[in-house]
């Protein structure tokens, strides 16, 4: 699944949309026009997540054991991609295990030759 930075669908590719005050910019793509990798998306709404059930501190106590769960595991597979690029640019496995760990991160953009290769 190749991803590459979309167009927001939100305020079209323009980075503002209409309010009452005029225009103001866009919350999906921060007034970029297209959106940010998956990894800066996941984040966000992680963020979001705290942040709306802090209030409930049963929810609370449950949804920050997932985000740090969640977190932890982004945090082993960035490790599992440096570790990868560090060894020769002609081995077939480091290579995969670069691609898989980008597809999984979303850090950076995919193109169509990579992902049929891999």
């Amino acid at each position: 699944m190749a991803e590459t930075l979309k167009q927001c669908a939100t305020c079209f590719g323009e980075g503002t949309i209409g309010s009452e005050h005029g225009p103001v910019s866009c919350m999906d793509c921060c007034g970029l026009g297209r959106l940010p990798p998956s990894f800066h998306l996941r984040e966000r709404r992680l963020r979001e997540l705290e942040q709306a059930y802090t209030a409930q501190p049963e929810l609370a106590r449950d949804l920050r054991f997932l985000v740090h769960e969640v977190r932890t595991a982004q945090h082993a597979l960035m490790q599992v991609m440096a570790a990868a690029m560090d060894a020769p640019a002609h081995d077939a496995l480091a290579a995969r295990i670069r691609f898989v760990s980008n597809q999984a991160l979303g850090l950076y953009p995919v193109t169509e030759e990579e992902s049929q290769s891999s």
